[in-house]
């Protein structure tokens, strides 16, 4: 039977699954449903389950067997003790999520945890040759999310939770992050800030065009990437001032903090926000990243895989560390 590595991308939209063949590594089947967050942590985990067991089923079918599921979470993962010590855009903390899958102890032994980032630049790892010496990624998303990697080995620290860029504090005192702190990084460009920025424009009647582009309700869904796009395509001055002025300002920020104590050579992007819009904010995070930084600003290139980037790396992942146990 032919044998397939699952990864999974746990968001706080939607939960994207890709089976991948072991041999050839190409995706063999892949599946994406809505994560429904706020309908709490036991809903959460029955539908990741549900999903496993309907994709194992699946690949079976075509004649594979799943010998590795990789899930990434977006926050703090633990992954010797498959838990979560906080994964603050999915409202958890202290989660032991393995254990708690209710799924079958076979398919149990299967799945390692891994951080989203730290997933999705192991999977943007293996588009580059040759690795880079240091690495780090910033994916810009409902959250900000980083990873660091040296010589192509993930660095996760004490308790797994190295690479938390979105929560390094660059303004102290300032607004409240979804973590419970003030200041974060992310309290300022992650989706929920945005919101909040566009929400208090609208009340004010100011002139743009997300007016009329924004359909949905901003109070339980974040901003749409694909939405900003389409705003800044059409010159719209105040989605513009947004993301050249204001987002670029914070995002070239956070990267300056990492650049300065670890000296990468390359800075990975990633994330709805830079994929949708990456091209245009570069020369604008470039601008602002040259002001901050001691010493030469690193190369900035745009993540390529898109959402496969988190699944591949989870998949891979997984596939490596139960042949490094001996699993298989």
């Amino acid at each position: 039977m032919k044998q397939a590595c699952l990864g999974m991308d746990l968001g706080g939209s939607n939960l994207f699954s890709v089976a991948y063949d072991t041999t050839s590594g190409e995706p063999v089947l892949e599946s994406k449903i809505d994560t429904e967050a706020r309908s709490g942590y036991a809903h959460v985990i029955a539908r990741i389950a549900s999903q496993i067991t309907e994709i194992e089923r699946r690949l079976q079918d075509t004649g594979y067997t799943v010998t590795a599921i990789g899930l990434g979470v977006p926050g703090a993962v633990d992954a010797d003790h498959g838990l979560i010590h906080i994964a603050p855009n999915l409202d958890w903390h202290g989660v032991h999520l393995v254990a708690d899958l209710p799924v079958t102890d076979e398919i149990r032994k299967k799945i390692r945890l891994i951080n989203d980032v730290n997933a999705g630049l192991f999977g943007e790892l293996r588009e580059i040759n040759p690795v880079p010496a240091c690495a780090v990624a910033y994916f810009c998303g409902t959250g900000i999310g980083g990873a660091i990697a040296f010589h192509g080995q993930l660095l996760t620290g004490v308790g797994g939770s190295a690479g938390e860029v979105g929560h390094m504090v660059i303004r102290k005192g300032g607004k409240r992050c979804q973590c419970g702190r003030r200041g974060c990084l992310e309290a300022y460009i992650g989706k929920w800030a945005l919101n909040a920025r566009i929400q208090r424009a609208l009340i004010k009647n100011k002139a743009t065009s997300l007016k009329q582009m924004i359909d949905y309700d901003l109070t339980k869904i974040p901003i749409k990437s694909a939405t900003l796009k389409k705003a800044y395509a059409k010159r719209d001055s105040f989605t513009r001032k947004l993301l050249e002025r204001h987002y670029a300002a914070y995002l070239a920020a956070g990267i300056s903090q990492t650049v300065n104590l670890l000296s990468p050579d390359v800075v990975i992007l990633g994330g709805g926000v830079m994929e949708a819009l990456g091209d245009a904010l570069l020369p604008a995070v470039y601008d602002r990243l040259e002001k901050h930084c001691l010493a030469s600003v690193p190369t900035l290139r745009l993540a390529t895989l898109g959402d496969y980037a988190g699944t591949k790396g989870a998949a891979y992942y997984a596939a490596g560390q139960m042949a490094a146990s001996g699993v298989v």
